[in-house]
């Protein structure tokens, strides 16, 4: 078996995307979005091994830089990854730039995380 198709299986069942809004009265609009992805739930150090190859060096990421370089090694895989439905919404949120939202912007990003948390 070849060593990438296994750490891509494993990459794909255990990686984990998180988006969300934070109340955050500090700000100009008074919210935050936060953007993060759980690579594996426990430090497995052969899965951060193979990752750190790939450009990625860390387990939970924050940096978009690093979020999209994982989204481009989970793309020829991403039929099989767990969390397909909070990968889609990251993506779609990648473009967003946190310096100046407007109201409507943050409305559309908690309507875009809750439409599928029924």
């Amino acid at each position: 078996m070849d060593e990438d198709a296994f750490f891509l299986g494993w990459l794909a069942r255990d990686c984990r995307f998180q988006i969300s809004v934070h109340f955050a009265p500090n700000t100009r609009i008074g919210y935050r979005v936060a953007r993060r992805v759980l690579v594996s739930r426990k430090d497995e150090p052969a899965l951060n091994m193979w990752l750190s190859t790939k450009g990625v060096n860390a387990r939970i990421l924050k940096d978009p830089d690093l979020i999209r370089q994982l989204i481009r090694i989970l793309a020829p895989v991403k039929e099989h990854v767990a969390d397909i439905a909070n990968m889609r919404k990251m993506i779609r949120l990648m473009d967003y730039k946190g310096r100046a939202p407007t109201h409507a912007q943050i409305e559309d990003i908690i309507r875009m995380i809750d439409e599928s948390a029924d």
